[in-house]
Parts: structure tokens; C-alpha cells; sequence
């Protein structure tokens, strides 16, 4: 047996051994730029033998992602700092990765991490796993909804979690989902959804970053700017946005900006010349570019649907930003629904979403208080507590598999 058998020094542990390291293996379909800084800081968690393992190598060599509706590559590292490997060259999320057989048999970690289970990889994965007597946590973002699934796709979700070991949850409503499933409550861990905070406060760091940013754009300082980030498609419900800023007060000011692109740009473009010069398309942002553009910012829109988190909320709350969600987003219990860090509105509500705009627009000081409570709200929400989570459930499923 590898992993906790070993010492810190990479020897065969005693009964006196003062530390065992742990084998962990996160099975994933390719480099995030969200969750990689989650695996740095996992990294370097003292008791932990961390490896990553990747499906395919979307985002590393560059991939045509139809939600942007082109080619993308990110600008930010995504290897660095951990232990990885991949299965495949493949920059393409279907397929099947033999190579799956091999990796675990070779390394037999202790404990594996699975994000996700809708691919034949993981299911694979799942199954072998429990052949060689390994662990497996379950990590994803679903919510519980009766959109997702069927009563037959339910009955065989619950089959298959009753092979799962444990659960992380990233928030309340995924969590909810866990249990939907009929995983204990004891089973399951918390593990927050969380970006790199530090990354994308630089309006809060940086008092210059606003102003230069506006002048760049021609934004005067005093125009309200709201901005949207993300994918242009039917889901996000760009459109209900849109309206809403045609309808919305002429003598407010107000402009929004467009940080995305995707299959829907052309239709949202005809539809936002009604808004008479309210709405300006910035295209596909790199995630480097990303902070600047929350700077300049004063207020984040999210007006999807059957959204399972949108990490945008995370990184509007970094900058300091109060936001206005759609009720059908998963963030809106832990984050934003009576933290008084933004406002919530029934999704496809075009005049509730108008309302919501209108008092943000009109109101500095309501932005201001919002934004600051955004701010001190979303440092629990960290990279740091997102890996000591993970890093508890670990520690608690292996102990299962070699107790003291």
C-alpha cells in the first residue's frame, strides 16, 4: 500500500512515525483556471502526496470552446506549483482515456479525488478505484433541480454515489443536491467555491486602476458601469439585461459593458442598439485582463439561468463590488440572499431586473456599503479554506482506510 504507510522522508513508516503522508490523486478533465490555485495550495499541505491527474489538455494548448464561440488559450499559469500528469493530448472533453487503468494501478493513491462523473472516464475510474480499495470523494458543483434529471437518471445517480466514499461540497445548494442523493450528512464536507481573492482585488488595492481603466475606455468617472463577464448564450439570459437597460432611465447614466463572447453575440448585438448607446461589447477577455475590468466596474450583472454557481460573483465580490443575480444561480444562498452584498431578482423577470439596476444605479452609497460588505463576505470564501476543506475530507476518508 502507497501513501500513508510512508513517511514525510519517503520511507516506510513505524509504528513511532511522527507523520504519514497521504496519496491523493484528483481526477479532472483538464487544467481549470479556477481550481488551480486550489491544487497549489493543496501542494502544500504537509501531510498530502498530491497529484493531479487531467484527462485531456483543453486550455493548455488551446481549444475552440463553443460557449465563447472561439479559440481559446489561457494567459495565466496552469501548471505550476503542483505535481500533474495527462491521460491524453487530446484537446477535446469526449472520449474515453485507457490510460486510466495504468495511472491508478501504478500509484494505488490512498485517497481519490473525482470532479465530476458524467464521463466515461470517471465512471471507469469510480469503479476500478473500489476494485483496489481505494477512497473516492466526490467533488462537483450540481444543484439539486428537477430539471436535471429523470426518476430513472435519479435512481441510477443514487446507485452510483453508494459506490462514492464521501462528498465536498462547494456550497449550500450543492450540497443539498449530496443529500438529494441519499449521502449522509456525515459524509459530506465543505469545501467553499473560491477563486484566487487576491487576484481580482486590485480595485480595492489600487486606486489608479479605476481611473486609468475609464480613461482608456473614454468612461467618464462619474457614469454608473455595470458589467456583465461570461459566455454569450441562451443561458445567461443576456437578453433580459438588455431589455432592461433600453427601459432603464435615460438621465441615469448608466452603462454596461459586455465582457464575453459566443454564439449569441450577433442577435445581442441587434438588440442592444435599442438601448441607445447604454451597452458596450468589450469581446472575449483573457483572465489576466479580467481585474481591470472589475475595477472600472461599479456593479456586477449575472441575470442567468440554471446557473450552478458562477464564479463571476466571487470575483465582482474580490474587487468589492456589490452584484445583482438572478435567482436561478447557485451562489445566491451563501453569497448574496440576505448577506446584503447585492440584490436578487425572480430570473426572467425583466421588471424586477430593471428595479434592482435602477436602485443600484441611483444609489453611491448603497453601492458603496454593499460592496464593502462583498469584500469582508467573500475572504472566507478563499483559496486557502477551499484546500483545508478538501484537505479534512482527505484526512478523514483515509483514516477510514488504515485507521490508527
Amino acid at each position: 500500500m502507497t501513501g500513508p504507510r510512508r513517511s514525510a522522508s519517503g520511507e516506510g513508516a513505524s509504528a513511532t512515525a511522527p507523520r504519514v503522508r497521504i496519496a491523493v490523486s484528483v481526477l479532472v478533465s483538464h487544467p481549470i483556471q479556477y481550481f488551480v490555485p486550489v491544487f497549489r495550495a493543496l501542494a502544500h499541505v504537509d501531510d498530502l502526496d498530491l497529484r493531479v491527474v487531467y484527462r485531456t489538455r483543453i486550455g493548455v494548448d488551446g481549444y475552440v470552446d463553443a460557449g465563447f464561440n472561439q479559440a481559446i488559450r489561457w494567459d495565466v499559469p496552469l501548471l505550476d506549483g503542483y505535481r500533474s500528469t495527462f491521460l491524453s493530448d487530446r484537446v477535446s472533453d469526449r472520449g474515453f482515456e485507457p490510460a486510466v487503468f495504468a495511472e491508478l494501478l501504478r500509484r494505488r493513491p490512498d485517497v481519490l479525488v473525482m470532479h465530476g462523473y458524467a464521463r466515461s472516464t470517471h465512471l471507469v475510474a469510480l469503479v476500478l478505484a473500489r476494485l483496489l480499495g481505494i477512497r473516492v470523494l466526490m467533488r462537483g458543483d450540481t444543484r439539486a433541480s428537477p430539471r436535471h434529471a429523470s426518476r430513472a437518471k435519479q435512481a441510477l445517480k443514487r446507485a452510483l454515489f453508494m459506490l462514492v466514499d464521501g462528498c465536498v461540497a462547494i456550497g449550500s445548494a450543492n450540497r443539498d443536491f449530496y443529500r438529494s442523493l441519499g449521502v449522509a450528512p456525515e459524509r459530506i464536507f465543505f469545501a467553499p467555491m473560491a477563486i484566487d481573492n487576491d487576484a481580482f482585488a486590485l480595485r480595492r488595492r489600487d486606486a489608479s486602476a479605476r481611473r486609468d481603466g475609464r480613461i482608456e475606455l473614454g468612461i467618464d468617472a462619474r457614469t454608473p458601469v455595470l458589467l456583465y463577464v461570461g459566455k454569450l448564450t441562451r443561458q445567461k439570459r443576456i437578453d433580459d439585461l438588455l431589455h432592461a437597460m433600453a427601459r432603464l432611465r435615460q438621465e441615469s447614466g448608466a452603462l454596461l459593458l459586455v465582457a464575453g463572447s459566443g454564439p449569441e453575440e450577433a442577435s445581442l448585438r441587434e438588440l442592444a442598439a435599442r438601448a441607445a448607446g447604454r451597452v458596450r461589447f468589450l469581446g472575449f477577455r483573457n483572465q489576466s485582463e479580467l481585474p481591470r475590468l472589475y475595477a472600472i466596474a461599479d456593479v456586477l450583472v449575472l441575470p442567468a439561468h440554471d446557473e450552478a454557481w458562477g464564479l463571476v460573483i466571487n470575483e465582482a465580490m474580490a474587487a468589492g463590488l456589490p452584484v445583482i443575480v438572478s435567482d436561478d444561480v447557485g451562489a445566491v444562498p451563501d453569497l448574496v440572499a440576505g448577506k446584503d452584498t447585492g440584490l436578487v431578482y425572480p430570473c426572467g423577470d425583466i421588471e424586477r431586473l430593471l428595479e434592482a439596476i435602477g436602485r443600484l444605479v441611483d444609489s453611491p452609497a448603497e453601492r458603496e456599503r454593499m460592496g464593502h460588505n462583498a469584500a469582508r463576505l467573500i475572504e472566507g470564501w478563499s483559496v486557502e479554506a477551499s484546500a483545508h476543506g478538501i484537505a479534512k475530507a482527505v484526512r478523514a476518508l483515509a483514516r477510514e482506510r488504515w485507521p490508527a
